[in-house]
């Protein structure tokens, strides 16, 4: 969900746009109540009306497999490369951890989930209230709530909820919640997928299904992030993006799905006859996607396991995809900075965008239907994108409403480093399809407000982005701004950066400060 990015493209087949998601949360109380979500307002029917509360190819021959080798979660315990950033000390606003059981009705194409959070206050700040958004598809007569139960200590405590029509869940606490104490809440609800096409754009599909994938992108409520003095975040509604704006946490997730289906997700750690497990630690998001045609080929580069999910007909570009992830992977650790989770995988999904959310990337269907062995196909020029948004988006943060343009940026522009790198023939061809051809105008620093719609923000601001940082790359020169790139995801991984930080990290690495460059923009 962190963040998410996406691309507008010209390839050898057809022009298209791919989308990255980030993130999503929630809570432990006891309710005894039903919501239905109005249409898309976020008008809310209720239905029981009683509340109570809770590099290379060179890297190892890939493997296929009926499923997968799974590994233990988490962060690496030794990072291949100095630099590699840790959340142990992090200062976040509020401190979540999550737990979800998912039971999938993959023909029904819908999901019983009962969600659990724990919501611990850093201090200084005392609370008397907590915060959660309600993604797109959870405003939607799609999304019925059952019950939402707070527990405190071991009692459980009643207390409000406030729905507002722009997709905001407060929960007013009965007790106050004090610095180092915790709540948890408990929010159990169901949701249905929509019928998506390959041709499907995001956010529309986003929890979808096509002829033999399941997907579920923003599927569940988030906390909002907590600035200490200003209390919780909330923001007018747009589907710019649509914006991932969350702080990291812990997540675990079991999937309980018929015989016969596969379920990819981010940190796999083992399958328990049709129970599927999965764990990330410091994520921005989670996601998971469903088949019962998946099969695997996985890799080990840098320390990371890569799985790659794809459906059976496509294993000619699954093995494109597991070749160009692992020359990514070792780009982007030079680049950035070391990817700093056991694993990454890589899920055929059902529609034309693709997704990145905690330890996932859910890539082009329609990419992979359409694969000629080119590198100029969309399979191909969205793999580099979608999985730099692991390093800007997920692993480091920023506000995609206000400062859409930092992600958008730092994820474009990291296509045509991975093109220099590994295809300098097609540097030319960049610049004309990729960017030239779409005739990105405008200021870069538009907000999602400004832009009005996602293909404002995949014309514009990720193709201005691109130009922007090939200019001050071309002005500071390589080394240079290869220092500043690696500062910044140090600095800010498991955060979230403001354009500020951007341009103070970039001041320590420019001999002169590049003003005329940022004024053109």
């Amino acid at each position: 969900t962190q963040a998410h990015a996406a691309s507008v493209g010209r390839y050898r087949t057809q022009s298209a746009v791919g989308l990255i998601v980030n993130n999503n949360i929630l809570i432990n109380y006891r309710v005894v109540t039903g919501f239905v979500l109005g249409p898309s307002a976020g008008v809310m029917r209720l239905l029981l009306a009683t509340v109570l509360l809770a590099a290379c190819r060179d890297a190892g021959p890939s493997s296929a497999a009926a499923i997968p080798t799974f590994v233990p979660p988490g962060i690496l315990e030794k990072p291949v490369s100095a630099g590699t950033p840790s959340p142990d000390s992090l200062k976040l606003g509020a401190v979540a951890n999550y737990h979800f059981d998912v039971v999938l009705d993959y023909t029904g194409h819908r999901a019983q989930v009962s969600q659990l959070v724990e919501v611990i206050n850093p201090g200084p700040d005392v609370w008397t209230e907590l915060v959660f958004f309600l993604p797109r598809d959870l405003q939607t007569t799609r999304f019925t709530l059952s019950t939402v139960r707070m527990q405190e200590q071991v009692e459980t405590a009643a207390t409000q909820l406030h729905f507002t029509p722009d997709g905001f869940l407060t929960l007013r606490l009965p007790q106050d919640l004090n610095p180092h104490e915790s709540r948890l809440v408990s929010i159990k609800y169901g949701l249905e997928a929509v019928e998506v096409g390959l041709a499907t754009r995001r956010p529309p599909g986003d929890v979808g299904y096509g002829e033999e994938v399941l997907q579920f992108i923003n599927w569940y409520p988030r906390l909002v992030p907590y600035h200490g003095g200003r209390g919780w975040e909330r923001w007018a509604p747009t589907d710019v993006g649509p914006p991932l704006l969350a702080e990291v946490a812990d997540y675990q997730l079991q999937v309980l799905a018929p015989e016969g289906i596969v379920v990819a997700s981010g940190g796999p750690v083992e399958r328990r006859g049709n129970a599927w497990q999965f764990q990330m630690q410091s994520a921005r998001s989670i996601a998971f996607s469903a088949s019962p045609a998946y099969e695997l080929k996985t890799r080990t580069e840098a320390g990371v396991i890569l799985y790659v999910f794809y459906l059976r007909d496509h294993a000619f570009a699954a093995d494109a995809v597991l070749d160009a992830a692992t020359r990514a992977l070792v780009l982007f650790n030079d680049q950035f900075g070391h990817y700093p989770y056991r694993s990454l995988v890589i899920a055929q999904d059902a529609y034309l965008s693709s997704v990145s959310a905690g330890g996932l990337l859910l890539h082009s269907g329609q990419g992979f239907e359409d694969y000629t062995g080119q590198p100029d196909t969309l399979l191909m020029a969205l793999l580099p994108l979608t999985m730099a948004h692991q390093w800007w988006g997920q692993v480091v943060g920023y506000h995609p409403i206000a400062e859409p343009w930092l992600g958008a940026s730092l994820a474009m522009y990291s296509e045509y480093l991975y093109i220099e790198r590994y295809q300098p023939d097609m540097k030319d061809w960049y610049w004309r399809d990729r960017i030239d051809y779409w005739q990105p105008e405008g200021a870069l620093n538009l907000t999602g407000y400004d832009l009005e719609s996602t293909e404002g923000l995949l014309q514009n601001t990720y193709r201005v982005g691109a130009r922007f940082l090939h200019e001050l790359r071309n002005e500071m020169g390589p080394t240079d701004f290869r220092s500043f790139t690696r500062d910044l995801f140090r600095n800010g991984a498991f955060k979230l950066i403001s354009g500020d930080d951007f341009f103070d990290t970039l001041r320590r690495y420019a001999d002169e400060y590049p003003q005329l460059v940022i004024a053109r923009y």
